[in-house]
């Protein structure tokens, strides 16, 4: 069988244009829900979705997590070859028990069941309004939480929505290799729909809001990369400037854009003198770094306060109009300094920093390598230093 994923609960739609008065009223409602990634709607795709990394990108723009739309299309490449038409109930093979409901849910929005958006519109229901989801898949949303690659995410859906007879229980990141299923396939399929929508990420369609520290919704804004639940920390910041790596990566932009948390977080502190400069210090609370401490620091003006929770893509600060450049990094946990500060000397790139320049990478944010800025390893190869954070020797 097939299908895709469950349980997101109502989320509020930020609709541009309504006057303060009225968003307001709509946060009075709903505010606990704003920022929790819920889309209330889906929409049909805009273009053309016959390819791995168009099928994808329309996922992406649905709100769906780039690593989880990866798997979803990894497996509807291993049941249909992508074709909506193929003999025995489309993209994800439907049962015929199943297909009725598929069928009549796309009729519904106005849309033919024999199309792949029409039947791509019901998968992205089956992930953001558990659409069919008691009946055939339940738990798949809690599930797919715990995979962090495209891998992981192919086999938790051909085990909890596909359900192929003998390759895993639900909710298992892993599956019997002599099963009839093809998981390994499935896997090898994910990560080629995944490098397929590299570069051509939508952003149109359904975004996600959070809350300003007034207890507004923010700006609509998308979860980017490859990284579930996380984003890019300047994703609408204007004139952006990458510049080198050091204890961590350091950067600039135009005066008043805005920093945003790059995961669900807590506030632990703002460190007055950061090089003369504020710090905005905290700590991640969900997702694969979850506990791990970062931070923003000097030329900044921190918009919430020490103890607040934000979620991922909520402002935290703008860039102040006079100062030395932004710093984002990892920080020492319980600590007083950036993680990479043992034996930083200025000029030398941390391995601190170019892990966190090859975390921004993964959201995103196209950093570059940064290359002849610092001396040593400017760009690493995993999201956190698993050894020496400091200059050297990872």
């Amino acid at each position: 069988m097939r299908l895709v994923a469950g349980t997101v609960g109502v989320g509020i739609a930020v609709v541009l244009g309504l006057v303060m008065m009225a968003m307001v009223a709509v946060v009075g409602a709903l505010g606990s829900n704003c920022g929790s990634g819920t889309p209330t709607t889906v929409t049909a795709p805009a273009g053309s979705v016959k390819t791995m990394g168009e099928m994808v990108g329309y996922l992406e723009s649905q709100s769906v997590p780039a690593v989880d739309a990866a798997g979803i299309v990894g497996n509807l490449m291993q049941e249909s070859g992508l074709n909506p038409v193929e003999a025995g109930y489309g993209l994800a093979q439907w049962n015929p028990g199943w297909w009725p409901l598929v069928s009549s849910w796309i009729r519904g929005q106005g849309q033919d069941p024999n199309s792949a958006g029409g039947q791509l519109m019901y998968i992205a229901a089956n992930v953001s309004q558990d659409v069919d989801g008691e009946k055939f898949y339940s738990g798949l949303r809690t599930n797919l939480a715990h995979a962090s690659t495209p891998q992981q995410a192919a086999i938790v859906w051909m085990n909890d929505y596909e359900q192929c007879r003998g390759a895993g229980a639900p909710g298992s990141l892993s599956f019997n290799p002599l099963s009839p299923c093809l998981g390994e396939q499935r896997e090898t399929y994910a990560a080629q729909a995944l490098a397929a929508a590299k570069g051509s990420r939508r952003t149109g369609g359904t975004m996600l809001a959070s809350l300003t520290p007034s207890g507004t919704c923010n700006a609509s804004y998308p979860l980017t990369g490859s990284v579930k639940g996380y984003t890019n920390p300047l994703g609408q910041a204007t004139g952006v400037e990458w510049e080198r790596t050091d204890e961590g990566v350091d950067a600039a932009m135009q005066p008043g854009s805005p920093i945003l948390a790059l995961a669900p977080s807590k506030v632990i502190e703002i460190v007055p003198n950061f090089n003369d400069q504020p710090a905005l210090v905290c700590r991640i609370t969900a997702g694969p770094l979850q506990g791990k401490w970062w931070y923003v620091g000097e030329q900044i003006q921190p918009t919430v306060a020490p103890g607040q929770t934000v979620a991922a893509g909520q402002t935290v600060a703008t860039y102040a109009p006079t100062g030395t450049a932004i710093e984002l990094g990892w920080w020492e946990p319980n600590g007083r300094y950036p993680l990479g500060h043992p034996g930083y000397e200025e000029g030398l790139a941390t391995n601190a920093g170019a892990d966190f320049r090859f975390l921004l990478q993964a959201l995103g944010a196209n950093p570059g390598t940064g290359a002849r800025q610092s001396a040593g390893t400017t760009l690493g190869n995993t999201y956190y230093p698993a050894g020496n954070p400091g200059p050297g020797p990872a």
